[in-house]
């Protein structure tokens, strides 16, 4: 039920008693909303004043206004379409009529086109326009039971907007700001007398002022006994140029890979950035599945670095928040079990079809350095790739790489049509590895090698059948050809005096995701695979995998097959059967699964887990697992995390057959600002600081758990960069005699931006007067004011006076007319009842 405000109550009841007790109407126009034609309604105040007749002023009523003047949190909508929530101020005018203020930066936000106005909106008025003296085809209309205020305006006056747009005018870049996000977990275990410890912290920083943004990614890593190591990951200064839909870097960081695999760097980067789009012109992000025996630890490598670091529960885990990957390399995904046994996987990843909207260009530049830790030297890198949507069916793109005696040229195009999207380039590299190298033929000295590779991919979404072959690419290299890493590689390895052919060149690589929906319930099927060879290396790698999901009733089931072959000839089938029920109808109801798994090696293991989630919030996570094995024996491990207001907790700890593990591990970020530390138990790169002083308690509505702290601050996580964002506090658990003026804001914030989002909140005691004046009870509707001024509350029936007020003893002014006012004194001696201190005073 929405809430309703003193004003609109007052209104209601001067209507209710009018048509119930008498009334002089005099019909003119019919219509009910402010700003339009209106029925003439002349109201006999007399049946309401307790006073004297004609004493209470009901002309605000009159013409179909309905509401008195104010201020009031408005629900602006634009063509039957939402725009936001807004303060309003209701005025009158010299004819007694109540109209609504626009505000220029709700002008603004309305996105008029000036070109196509019939006249220009005065720029320097700041805080009242009156809309329809600019354009009098338009409609504004309020309605004060649901507080909606709708403009209808002509569609030639707007904006032609795609669905989803915001106007970078809207972008917020946010406040000045410092940000530290950790994520820090610690694993110990002891394995056959042997001890293994470690020590892993992700710290995310950075700096905000202004558009400027100053990052910092870095990972710590220590083994006992072992080196300690700080990875500096990327450290860059970056700021977006919104006319350009874009943004700068200079610093350390990753090539996108959309056209070229990504490239560490150093150097200056600037690239369009698909997220200024509209999210209804946007467009893949990998994701990492896996199983682990015991408490694991799992490492992700791309180009052989280390870019992603976790604890994982026995069972079936998800990678699904890399940060970031890029769109070109394999992810190389290693498990270490709690007994220090290892398994490693691959997850392969190649680049979607490039299509884009007609007249849309994507384009990247970097000019730098490489910056990787498997190259004897940083060689230079200068890149620049573009894409550009010329038709709806037909998308052209390209670009080159240049350094030290190494360029690569790249043109393709996709092509949109109804059997699918298909995607073709061709790239030819050519290599200068040196005088008298001897790389493929020992009879002939070559200095130069060039080759080419060929790339075809191709998706289809067949609706008719629920089939979704997310991705198909063939890649052909010739003999001559290397992508940059491996060019630079292979000059290293001949710089060292190696042969050339130590470093693998790729000759053929195939890579299909496909899924296949049932009919009725009979569940989906899933594959993928990857086939990969080399010119100057034996052998094929192939990796296959095959899955079916289901459920019956409340079993969940799936059935997967996943068959690898190596290079040197070893191959492996592993074959995995997962079940998963709830036990309970509750929200609180924990889940069991079970997994059945077996190997051609010869190894079988069962598994049986319970977990769940606990508290209003769901703030408490557990889990409990028992693991047998046929060469591992049994094992039993326990699992817990806790999500509290500033951080999140992890712990667990196993036992099996000769060894036990331990592992524990805190996360969240850290914010500075003008107004303190605000800590919030996310980790994320765009945030909203909610600021209601006073308010503490209330919770935030975007994600559990957060709340505003003793300082009347919360942080947001996730937002949506360039996109609308809302955010609502709810005021439940906030401290007695706390009101906010508005609950619900929205804002479009850019990427990596701390947004402000101020709530006012009113303090104070919340009073029930029941006064007389001259023996009589007060006139109903009569407005009340403290002696600043402010309107803080309205007298209603019987003379009963309600109102916030600051102080525990003060005056309030009455003023029911021009001429007629009095003045009560008041003072809070005893405790509220029912929220409210109940007082008896007379109107001087």
């Amino acid at each position: 039920m929405k809430k309703l405000s003193i004003s609109n109550f007052i209104t209601l009841l001067v209507v209710s008693y009018t048509l119930s007790f008498g009334c002089r109407i005099t019909l003119a126009e019919t219509s009910t909303s402010v700003g339009a034609s209106s029925t003439s309604v002349t109201f006999d105040s007399s049946l309401l004043n307790m006073v004297g007749s004609d004493s209470f002023d009901l002309s605000y009523f009159q013409d179909g206004a309905s509401d008195l003047p104010g201020n009031y949190k408005s629900a602006v909508y634009i063509n039957k379409i939402l725009l936001g929530y807004y303060n309003i101020e209701f005025k009158v005018n010299n004819n007694k009529k109540v109209y609504p203020c626009l505000s220029r930066n709700l002008i603004k936000d309305i996105q008029l086109n000036p070109d196509e106005l019939p006249i220009s909106i005065d720029k320097n008025i700041d805080s009242c326009i009156d809309l329809k003296s600019y354009i009098t085809t338009a409609n504004v209309n309020y309605d004060s039971g649901t507080q909606h205020l709708d403009i209808i305006l002509p569609q030639a006056y707007l904006y032609n907007k795609a669905r989803g747009e915001v106007s970078p005018e809207l972008w917020d870049e946010g406040i000045n700001s410092g940000i530290f996000g950790y994520n820090i977990n610690g694993y110990s275990s002891r394995s056959h007398g042997e001890d293994y410890n470690s020590l892993f912290a992700n710290f995310r920083t950075g700096i905000n002022i202004g558009a400027w943004q100053l990052r910092h990614n870095g990972n710590y890593s220590s083994v006992e006994g072992g080196r300690e190591n700080y990875n500096a990951i990327n450290t860059y200064i970056q700021r977006d140029i919104p006319s350009w839909r874009s943004s700068a870097l200079v610093g350390q960081s990753n090539t996108s890979g959309q056209v070229f695999d990504t490239l560490p760097f150093v150097g200056l980067h600037l690239a369009s950035d698909r997220r200024m789009l509209p999210e209804s012109q946007q467009g893949y992000a990998p994701q990492i599945r896996g199983v682990a025996k015991t408490n694991a630890r799992v490492f992700v490598r791309q180009n052989d670095q280390i870019i992603y670091e976790t604890n994982v529960t026995p069972g079936e885990f998800l990678i699904n928040d890399l940060y970031p990957t890029g769109f070109g390399g394999d992810l190389v995904v290693t498990v270490r079990e709690s007994d220090a046994s290892e398994h490693s996987f691959k997850v392969p990843y190649a680049s979607v079809t490039q299509l884009l909207r007609p007249g849309t260009i994507h384009y990247e530049f970097t000019a730098g350095k490489i910056h990787s830790d498997n190259l004897l030297s940083d060689p230079d890198i200068y890149q620049a790739t573009y894409q550009y949507g010329v038709n709806n069916a037909f998308t052209s793109y390209g670009g080159f790489q240049a350094s030290d005696d190494y360029y690569a040229v790249q043109l393709g195009g996709a092509i949109g049509s109804s059997i699918g999207a298909f995607a073709m380039d061709i790239t030819h590299a050519r290599t200068r590895l040196g005088d008298g190298v001897e790389p493929m033929d020992i009879n002939k000295k070559v200095e130069n090698i060039t080759g080419q590779s060929y790339r075809l991919s191709y998706s289809k979404a067949i609706s008719e059948t629920n089939t979704n072959l997310s991705l198909a690419a063939y890649r052909f290299s010739t003999d001559g050809y290397m992508d940059f890493m491996t060019a630079m590689q292979t000059r290293d390895a001949v710089s060292l005096g190696y042969s050339p052919d130590l470093i693998s060149r790729s000759k053929n690589r195939f890579t299909i995701t496909a899924a296949q929906s049932l009919p009725e319930n009979w569940g989906q099927f899933y594959l993928s695979g990857s086939i990969q060879n080399y010119w100057n290396q034996q052998g094929t790698e192939k990796q296959y995998q095959l899955g079916y999901n289901n459920r019956y009733k409340f079993l969940s089931y799936g059935l997967s097959i996943n068959r690898s072959f190596s290079s040197i000839g070893t191959e492996e089938t592993n074959y995995l059967l997962s079940l998963s029920l709830p036990l309970g109808k509750s929200n609180f109801s924990p889940q069991m699964m079970v997994d059945l798994s077996h190997n051609t090696n010869g190894d079988n293991s069962q598994q049986l887990a319970v977990s769940g989630v606990y508290g209003a919030e769901s703030q408490l996570g557990y889990g409990a697992t028992i693991t047998k094995t046929d060469k591992g024996g049994t094992s039993h491990s326990l699992n817990a995390n806790y999500r509290g207001h500033a951080t999140t907790v992890t712990g667990s700890y196993s036992h099996g057959d000769n060894y036990n593990s331990a592992a524990a591990g805190i996360n969240g970020t850290i914010i500075a600002h003008s107004g303190g530390l605000t800590l919030t138990p996310y980790v994320a790169n765009t945030f909203a600081l909610v600021e209601a002083i006073g308010a503490e308690g209330a919770s935030v509505s975007a994600y559990p758990g957060i709340h505003l702290d003793s300082n009347g601050y919360a942080a947001v996580p996730y937002l949506k960069p360039y996109q609308i964002n809302e955010i609502n506090i709810d005021p439940k658990g906030t401290p007695a005699g706390v009101e906010l003026e508005s609950t619900s804001q929205k804002v479009a914030p850019h990427a990596g931006a701390v947004v402000k989002l101020s709530y006012k909140t009113k303090q104070g005691s919340l009073i029930l007067v029941k006064a007389t004046y001259n023996g009589k009870p007060l006139p109903f509707g009569a407005y009340v004011t403290d002696s600043q001024n402010n309107h803080i509350g309205t007298v209603g029936q019987g003379g009963i006076l309600y109102a916030r007020v600051e102080q525990n003893s003060g005056k309030l002014n009455i003023q029911w007319s021009e001429l007629e006012n009095c003045a009560i004194d008041y003072q809070i001696n005893e405790e509220a009842q029912d929220g409210f201190h109940k007082l008896n005073s007379i109107c001087h």
